[in-house]
């Protein structure tokens, strides 16, 4: 194979594609950030697969999967030296019942988890193109998501942007109610300014204009 012929952006395309496909959604199953985003987003979703796959060519998707992807290798050799033991991409789980009775699966997937002395601390990794106004509601309610999921004793929410990299350390959990609650939620958007980021927002009837 010439050189030239090497086409690493479809390498890469191909790559997010197939992560994409490795993480279909299974029914009966509501992940963490569907308790942090627009109801109606997740019906879109299952409505028009086809709009939802364009998600994966926004370069700045790619950016912030590549910087996941960077940080948590660093973060096993910085981290592992100050004994610590650390897992990466980890996949939580707990089942929730609804007030009609119907049971439901909440998933999440941990950017990192770090143990030690019988304790956890988990990692979660932000990337944002300002550093106005964080940490933001919807991050730290996933993370209070996550520690009502988990049994770490909190979760790093670390962020990292063109200005500036900082963490914030949330002790803070949801409880069952809570997570029960949002599952349930009917409010579309959940954040007002969901809209002016939404791929779905050209054909929905609950739009908001910020």
């Amino acid at each position: 194979m010439s050189y030239s012929t090497i086409d690493i952006v479809l390498l890469m395309y191909s790559y997010a594609r197939a992560e994409r496909e490795k993480h279909k959604r299974e029914k009966g199953v509501i992940w963490v950030t569907d308790l942090v985003r627009c109801p109606l987003k997740l019906v879109f979703e299952e409505r028009y697969p086809e709009l939802a796959l364009q998600e994966i060519f926004k370069p700045s998707l790619m950016i912030g999967n590549l910087l996941h992807r960077g940080l948590e290798s660093l973060l096993k050799d910085l981290v592992q030296a100050q004994g610590f033991t650390v897992e990466t991409e980890v996949e939580v789980s707990k089942d929730v019942v609804l007030d009609d009775g119907t049971s439901i699966y909440v998933k999440g997937r941990l950017d990192a988890v770090l143990s030690r002395d019988l304790e956890k601390v988990a990692i979660e990794v932000k990337t944002s193109r300002s550093d106005r106004n964080i940490p933001q509601k919807h991050h730290v309610d996933q993370v209070r998501a996550y520690n009502w999921l988990t049994d770490s004793i909190g979760t790093v929410l670390l962020y990292i942007t063109p200005s500036r990299i900082t963490q914030f350390f949330i002790e803070d959990r949801m409880d069952t109610a809570e997570v029960v609650s949002r599952i349930t939620s009917k409010k579309a958007p959940r954040y007002s300014w969901e809209c002016g980021y939404c791929t779905y927002s050209v054909m929905c009837p609950n739009k908001i204009e910020t």
